[in-house]
């Protein structure tokens, strides 16, 4: 099965995280969370990628809601005991918004985590948009998966030295994070400048104007798919400012 151009899943990015910015009622954010679910499918999301990393961010979309919940006060009082209003409507709707955002930029990072690199700055080459800034942009998002890594790694060197993280108070281990985070810096400076010295001992940039043997182009079909996904995101934040 013939991968969707790039062109279509960056368009479908900014549409789901430019509405998931519009939107503030909870119905139109959940009806959004299932639009961007839903193309994350069709758009060749690993289901079992994206289940692994949800479950990963499910505590910190619970705190998040949590923390809206308590502390903000505006709105009509929907859980009261005696007269101490426990959670307003103001605050259950933002914990559930703020959510219910991170569930479709989740979304967004499935699809692009699957995408080649070298298909995205063609496509982006094809758009106009310089190969400078493509290459950085391309790389900059490369270069987060190898921090998280290398944090990983830290951790699990703390671990084998006979450090038990779950027996830690919260305060200790927020100053042990501190800690660690100088060398993975350090580290992901380092890798910078070995990326720098090769990009230079390849000559790169020295000519105006690059080839390339990757040709990325638009079917018949992906213009239609970019039809209707530009078609059904503009009716959507038409549709949320009229109704």
């Amino acid at each position: 099965m013939k991968k969707a151009d790039p062109r279509i899943k960056l368009l479908w990015i900014v549409l789901c995280t430019t509405a998931a910015l519009i939107f503030s009622r909870p119905a139109w954010m959940a009806g959004l969370c299932l639009f961007s679910f839903a193309g994350a499918l069709i758009l060749g999301s690993d289901l079992i990628s994206f289940a692994a990393r949800f479950k990963r961010f499910l505590s910190l979309l619970m705190i998040i809601v949590l923390v809206q919940v308590l502390f903000v006060r505006t709105g009509e009082p929907v859980f009261a005991i005696k007269n101490h209003v426990i959670f307003t409507y103001d605050g259950l709707s933002r914990g559930m918004n703020t959510a219910m955002r991170l569930f479709v930029i989740l979304c967004a990072a499935s699809v692009m985590a699957g995408e080649s690199s070298r298909r995205v700055i063609a496509a982006l080459t094809k758009m106009g948009v310089p190969y400078l800034f493509s290459f950085m942009l391309m790389t900059a998002l490369r270069f987060l998966p190898l921090f998280s890594a290398a944090f990983s790694d830290a951790i699990t060197s703390i671990q084998l030295r006979g450090i038990q993280l779950k027996k830690i108070s919260p305060g200790k281990k927020l100053r042990l994070y501190g800690g660690l985070l100088l060398p993975v810096v350090a580290d992901a400076v380092v890798r910078a400048q070995d990326l720098a010295i090769a990009m230079e001992a390849r000559g790169f940039g020295a000519m105006l104007k690059r080839t390339t043997y990757l040709d990325v182009g638009m079917t018949k079909a992906d213009w239609m798919s970019l039809a209707a996904v530009l078609g059904i995101g503009a009716a959507a934040i038409i549709c949320y400012y009229i109704l």
